[in-house]
């Protein structure tokens, strides 16, 4: 689990990065969730390459027993030029 809070602390603050959220499910504590929310295509793109993501990468598959699942979603509301980074 460390690990991927690492991540996530190191992911926001990479430009272009709006949101990066770590969840866990209060029913079963074994099941996370990451939400990532990008200002284009190509930061998450550039998320990929960086050092946080390729260790993170790595260091994971083992721990998955049920591996994993990507999911892109388009923002509806708020709209991608009302997402801010603060």
């Amino acid at each position: 689990m460390q690990i991927s809070s690492d991540l996530a602390k190191e992911s926001i603050k990479e430009n272009g990065v709006y949101r990066f959220d770590f969840l866990q499910n209060d029913g079963d504590e074994g099941r996370f969730l990451l939400i990532e929310a990008y200002e284009t295509e190509g930061f998450r793109k550039s998320h990929l390459e960086t050092p946080h993501f390729l260790n993170w990468r790595r260091t994971v598959p083992d721990m998955f027993s049920q591996g994993t699942t990507t999911v892109h979603y388009k923002p509806v509301y708020p709209g991608s030029s009302d997402w801010k980074k603060e």
